[in-house]
């Protein structure tokens, strides 16, 4: 199979085999050895997420009519529509934009159509579907290693030496599936949880390097691009040629070759012959700009996906080969050469009530209980993209929790509607790969899905694992969309695991949410408070721990 590079396409369809309409996306991965379109068909509330998210748009047309006279005003529209501002914030970009929800453009004439919305919500970057992707250095201080590791030590190599049991520098069948027994024994604080601290000797434990945020660290591209995003086609071809364009007359095709040529041959985007042919249509072996406009929109995906958010589970469409599995947690492995994509769905958390979920923090935040925020109570560096002056809808200089709740829920249900595919660089250590949720330690939960690592890494076939064999890993999570919101201003006053990436301890039911004490995104036998017979019969998997799926699962 070809290298991996996802451009994204949108074309609506209904895939074979499933139950439901759903939108399939084509996705490139720009690898080093060349391009290969992958399509993703998804679905979220039964339908794709274009669908899904008109029906927000439908609905919140009908809440912003408050006088039910089928128009809606600028004013009538004041402070409810997610901002630009909002969505840089979330995507981790300087909050330049101006607080201005405008949508009344076209025309300018103080009301606000259908049209406009949707178009408004183009033009700021919230899309039904979009793909957002961090690189290792932009992951601050939750990036794992990078940010966890010991002076002078390897991050990687006490993980692996303490599971090669017979040093032999080899990882077994049997040393891996021993993997979680020998790393329980080395948790040294109790709190079911594997950090890299409890990895070394404690002898000769070298000092921690202090988490830092990797300000100055020149951040990778995007290797992966979508042209549902946004991004134009000619941008999207220059990125190709400056990649890929080469100056070996040997890769590139022509002989007489001595410096880059501004055209793409067939070995340079790693394509065979009678497809590249399909777009060289003057026959050169070369691809210039005007045919690589069609390469880009209609490159034929090599590997079919389907991803249910709903369900919380991707799957192959088509047989599996040695090069691509699927996993009983939900997930689907694609190996290409030396990196490996594990795509996965993450279910959506269910209705939650904007209320109840924002009462507990605004009376924690308000300092003198007086029944609403002053601003020095909730200054806008807290708000993560809103100003308090964006809250106070009556200008009053207070903010009560009444006006937070508007503000709140249809942002919140804008989320809902959408997807996220968050495609996360895990890195080539053993550590990174296993610290799916990048908070720098390992839940039994990530240390049990080592075995199933085994057969997709072993290059050798020798049935061991090698550090060398062990490939540069990106995981690619589908969910619901996210907004920053008032949820996350104060999280740090309701309590929780501060190294925990943002939103972990608002994801499932909320007796889920209680009992997961340590935060690591599963129930352990000794964290669940309930009868342990009735553990067992939520343990669908039987693997002595309660997942996230599995309590979504749960009847009441």
């Amino acid at each position: 199979m070809k290298p991996l590079a996802v451009l994204l396409m949108l074309a609506t369809t209904v895939c074979a085999g499933q139950p439901t309409p759903t939108e399939s996306y084509n996705l490139l991965y720009l690898a080093d050895s060349g391009i290969t379109a992958l399509q993703l068909s998804v679905v979220i509330d039964d339908a794709g997420p274009e669908a899904s998210f008109e029906k927000y748009v439908d609905a919140l047309m009908k809440d912003l009519d408050k006088n039910s006279d089928g128009v809606v005003t600028v004013e009538e529209a004041r402070g409810r529509l997610v901002t630009a501002r909002e969505v840089q914030v979330q995507l981790g970009l300087p909050a330049t934009a101006s607080p201005d929800t405008s949508a009344d453009l076209s025309p300018k004439d103080g009301k606000i159509s259908r049209p406009e919305i949707l178009a408004h919500f183009k033009r700021i970057g919230l899309l039904p579907f979009s793909v957002r992707f961090q690189p290792r250095t932009s992951q601050g201080m939750d990036g794992g290693a990078d940010n966890l590791g010991m002076a002078g030590a390897s991050t990687d190599t006490p993980l692996f030496q303490r599971l090669d049991v017979n040093a032999d520098n080899k990882l077994s069948v049997e040393e891996l599936k021993n993997a979680l027994e020998v790393l329980r024994k080395l948790d040294r604080d109790d709190d079911e949880t594997i950090s890299i601290a409890e990895l070394q000797p404690l002898a000769a434990a070298p000092q921690a390097i202090p988490r830092t945020r990797m300000t100055n660290a020149a951040v990778p591209p995007n290797p992966f691009v979508s042209v549902a995003s946004g991004e134009s086609i000619p941008k999207l071809i220059r990125r190709l040629v400056d990649k890929y364009d080469s100056a070996d007359a040997a890769k590139s095709g022509v002989p007489s070759l001595s410096a880059k040529n501004q055209k793409l041959s067939a070995m340079e985007v790693g394509l065979a012959g009678h497809e590249f042919s399909r777009f060289d249509v003057d026959g050169d072996g070369q691809l210039d700009f005007t045919e690589l406009r069609p390469f880009v929109t209609s490159l034929e995906p090599t590997l079919h996906l389907l991803i249910n958010v709903t369900a919380g589970k991707a799957e192959l469409s088509g047989e599996a080969t040695e090069t691509m599995r699927s996993t009983a947690d939900g997930s689907v492995h694609l190996q290409f050469g030396p990196s490996l994509i594990s795509v996965s769905a993450t279910p959506p958390a269910g209705a939650l009530d904007v209320e109840t979920l924002v009462k507990p923090l605004f009376t924690a935040v308000d300092a003198n209980a007086n029944g609403y925020l002053e601003p020095m109570e909730a200054p806008d560096a807290a708000l993560s993209g809103a100003t308090f002056a964006d809250l106070d809808a009556d200008r009053n200089g207070k903010l009560y929790l009444e006006e937070i709740v508007d503000y709140m829920k249809p942002r919140m249900n804008a989320a809902r509607h959408r997807v996220e595919l968050t495609i996360t660089e895990q890195g080539r250590t053993l550590f990174d790969i296993l610290d799916t949720d990048r908070d720098g330690r390992l839940a039994h939960r990530e240390v049990r899905s080592v075995a199933d690592k085994l057969s997709m890494w072993d290059k050798d076939g020798d049935g061991q694992l090698s550090e060398s064999e062990i490939p540069l890993q990106f995981r690619a999570i589908a969910a619901a969309g996210a907004l920053p919101n008032f949820v996350a201003f104060g999280a740090s006053v309701a309590g929780g695991n501060p190294r925990a990436p943002v939103g972990t301890q608002s994801s499932g039911p909320i007796w889920f949410r209680k009992m997961d004490r340590n935060s690591d995104g599963e129930i352990s036998r000794r964290e669940f408070l309930g009868e342990l017979d009735l553990f067992d019969k939520l343990d669908l998997n039987k693997d002595g721990a309660l997942e996230l799926t599995e309590a979504m699962q749960a009847r009441p």
